[in-house]
């Protein structure tokens, strides 16, 4: 993988998808951001072309939190930490849900909630 992409084949992109891992995987919720997610170790690929050892991630931001603006502004700085946090993470499929508290929060801030997700992840 590239270093600092985030290429399609690492990201969730299947409603399907995202609700296996919210039903089957494991949570937790901290600060601007909560997290479902799954270990793909040992798993076959879902989709062709996908190695099951990277990390995949969706990324959730409801309508609740407001407008397509500000709901886009959060997606644009989730996918940014993202990229530059994602050979960090485990080999897990990983489901990331904006909260309130999102909307004041800058890329810094997300990929440090990433680095401490990965930590809890790995144990």
């Amino acid at each position: 993988m590239a270093a600092f992409a985030f290429p399609k084949s690492a990201r969730l992109l299947r409603r399907k998808e995202f609700l296996a891992i919210r039903e089957g995987g494991k949570g937790f919720a901290e600060g601007p951001l909560a997290a479902s997610f799954r270990s793909r170790e040992g798993s076959a690929p879902t989709r062709p072309g996908i190695h099951p050892a990277v990390a995949r991630v969706g990324l959730t931001v409801s309508s609740r939190l407001g407008g397509s603006v500000l709901r886009n502004r959060i997606k644009r700085r989730l996918r940014e930490a993202v990229r530059l946090e994602i050979d960090r993470l485990p080999a897990v499929d990983l489901v990331i849900v904006a909260r309130a508290s999102a909307a004041q929060a800058s890329v810094e801030d997300f990929r440090g909630w990433l680095r401490r997700a990965a930590a809890k992840m790995r144990r």
